[in-house]
């Protein structure tokens, strides 16, 4: 089981009365939203990025699998932990999950694929040395790991 001790970045978020489907419980789609909040917020810390229109290449979502274990039911407080797992030339693969702020098992969890993008030619690209250099800072990799 996930444990928040393995992540490197955790973004608090409050629930939102607005979050809760008709049932009462939180949408799944909001877990999504949650998820691509602590991603932007990972870029924003980690590599000093700002998901803005006009840059000329940043990182792009390019795959996404969830696992939703839990309800989350509104008001409560979460803690979406995120990770690099693996550093590619083009791509990373960055793990998320969802924890309630007072409990220790996770609601969801996801693994996404992002790739370094180059908007003006509309392709991927390698990503930039000082990218990396930040990742590999952050999240502690020793070289040849």
């Amino acid at each position: 089981m996930e444990t928040r001790e393995k992540y490197t970045h955790v973004l608090p978020l409050a629930v939102r009365w607005g979050d809760a489907d008709a049932m009462g419980h939180i949408n799944n789609v909001q877990f999504v939203r949650y998820i691509e909040s602590s991603r932007v917020d990972y870029g924003e810390t980690v590599n000093k990025l700002k998901f803005q229109a006009g840059v000329d290449s940043c990182w792009i979502l390019a795959d996404l699998h969830c696992s939703f274990i839990g309800q989350l039911r509104y008001p409560c407080n979460i803690e979406v932990c995120t990770r690099t797992s693996r550093l590619g030339n083009k791509s990373a693969e960055l793990i998320s999950t969802v924890f309630v702020a007072s409990k220790s098992n996770p609601v969801f969890s996801s693994v996404a694929v992002v790739v370094w993008f180059d908007y003006i030619r509309q392709q991927s690209m390698r990503i930039p040395v000082r990218v990396r250099e930040q990742v590999i800072a952050f999240e502690g990799i020793k070289p040849g790991t």
